[in-house]
């Protein structure tokens, strides 16, 4: 049911980028700070940026086998929130557009008779791999990106390209899939197992940890890490291109929890096996 036009007031949809504020726009920063709005965050929005926030803040209940109940709950907070008068903003982790159900939501705010100012937010299928020293393509290693869900509408794996030695593939939200996904690659895509793989945990916050190995032993790795979401996978031979740089053979290759500064530089520390 669309809002009485006369309670129809700005509401926004947010992107806060992977969780440094330091990477928020300058936009984003603007919007969140407004003391009379209502900003509905999603649950992995990073508690430094929260804590940015002026305006009362709710934050989505989504979890494991309750996501659809949970994004109801999100839509009946807007409307309730429009019909107060108040400035909502729907505060999404990443960019609202890459696999934020933006678009999404966005159609649901027109149902309630609004359209909703979308500012972008730094994606962490870039930030991420780069924030773990890690370039998404470099010339004669990589020409091509893939970004990839971990999970389908209801739950179901994603349908995988094919391997392509110069390909980079980029997960978001699969980390709790990790062994799964790593067979299906490797099972249904002909990806070798000693593709190597990266994983990147809270990418840009303090607590921010790289786990690196291949499709053979990067699930063990996150396991003995205990590697939470958000965490960014990252597939491909890139992974290897400024890590084990100098180093002289395969079996020599840096693997295990990596330890990159925040933001990134050049100083890295690797606790192998």
């Amino acid at each position: 049911t669309p809002i009485p036009i006369a309670k129809i007031t700005p509401n926004s949809m947010v992107g806060s980028g992977p969780g440094d504020p330091d990477l928020l726009t300058i936009a984003a920063a603007k919007v969140i700070e407004d003391p009379d709005a209502l900003i509905i965050a999603d649950r992995l929005v990073s508690p430094e940026i929260i804590a940015l926030c002026k305006g009362e803040v709710r934050t989505a209940r989504k979890l494991p086998g309750c996501a659809d109940k949970a994004q109801q709950e999100i839509y009946d907070w807007c409307r309730e929130g429009l019909m107060d008068g108040k400035h909502v903003v729907r505060l999404k982790i990443g960019d609202p557009f890459v696999f934020g159900r933006g678009g999404e939501e966005v159609l649901e705010f027109r149902k309630m008779g609004v359209e909703p100012k979308v500012i972008p937010g730094v994606s962490a299928a870039f930030a991420a791999p780069l924030l773990g020293g890690i370039p998404v393509t470099h010339r004669g290693i990589s020409n091509q990106v893939v970004m990839c869900t971990g999970y389908g509408r209801n739950g179901t794996s994603p349908d995988l390209i094919q391997y392509h030695k110069e390909q980079t593939v980029v997960f978001l939200m699969a980390v709790g899939r990790l062994r799964e996904l790593c067979d299906n690659l490797c099972n249904l895509a002909n990806y070798p197992r000693d593709t190597p793989v990266a994983v990147v945990e809270k990418a840009g916050c303090p607590e921010q940890r790289t786990v690196v190995g291949d499709l053979n032993t990067i699930a063990d790795y996150c396991i003995r890490y205990d590697i939470k979401p958000p965490s960014t996978i990252v597939v491909g031979e890139v992974v290897d291109v400024l890590l084990n740089e100098g180093v002289g053979s395969m079996e020599e290759r840096v693997q295990g929890l990596v330890d990159m500064a925040v933001p990134s530089s050049s100083d890295v520390v690797a606790a192998s096996d």
